[in-house]
C-alpha cells in the first residue's frame, strides 16, 4: 500500500463505520464505538495526508463525503432521541438547506462534487461530534444554540 491510499482508507473507514450506527440503539456500545472512529478518522486524516505529502482532489471528496454520511446517519440515529423547540428545528433546517445549497454551488462551480473545508466548518464538525457526549450532562438547548449559531456564522463565512 502506498502512503498516499492510506488517509483515503480512514477517510472511507468513516464512511462505511457511519452506517454501521444505523443498526444499532444509541444506547449500546455498537453505536458509540463506531461514532467514536468517525470522529478520530475525521481528525487524523487530513493532517496524515498532508503529513505524507499525499493531499489531493480525490482525497478532499472522500473526505467530504465520508463527513456527510456520517452527519447523516449520526442525525437519523439521535436526533430522535432529542427534544427540541421547533424553532431550533427551523434553525438547523434553514443550515442545512443553505449547507446544501453551497455544496451544490461549490460543486458546480468547480465541475465536481466537492466540499468547502474553511476553519469554521471544521469548527462546526468538531462541535457538532462533541454535541451528544454534552447532551448527556446538560439540557440540550443551549449547547444545540451555541452549534447552530457557530455553523449559521460558517456558513455566512
Amino acid at each position: 500500500m502506498t502512503k498516499s491510499v492510506l488517509p483515503n482508507i480512514i477517510s472511507a473507514s468513516r464512511g462505511m463505520a457511519a452506517v454501521t450506527m444505523l443498526f444499532f440503539p444509541i444506547s449500546s456500545m455498537g453505536f458509540w464505538i463506531p461514532y467514536c472512529w468517525c470522529g478520530i478518522s475525521d481528525m487524523i486524516d487530513g493532517p496524515l495526508a498532508r503529513k505524507l505529502n499525499a493531499a489531493d482532489e480525490l482525497g478532499s471528496r472522500i473526505d467530504g463525503l465520508a463527513d456527510l454520511v456520517f452527519l447523516c446517519c449520526a442525525s437519523v440515529r439521535i436526533l430522535p432521541s432529542i427534544v427540541l423547540p421547533l424553532w431550533i428545528w427551523l434553525w438547523v433546517a434553514a443550515i442545512g438547506i443553505v449547507k446544501v445549497a453551497c455544496i451544490c454551488l461549490l460543486s458546480s462551480r468547480l465541475h465536481g462534487f466537492s466540499f468547502s473545508h474553511s476553519k469554521m466548518n471544521k469548527l462546526t464538525g468538531l462541535l457538532l461530534f462533541c454535541l451528544p457526549f454534552v447532551w448527556i450532562w446538560i439540557d440540550p438547548v443551549v449547547p444545540t444554540i451555541v452549534v447552530c449559531a457557530v455553523a449559521s456564522f460558517s456558513v455566512i463565512f
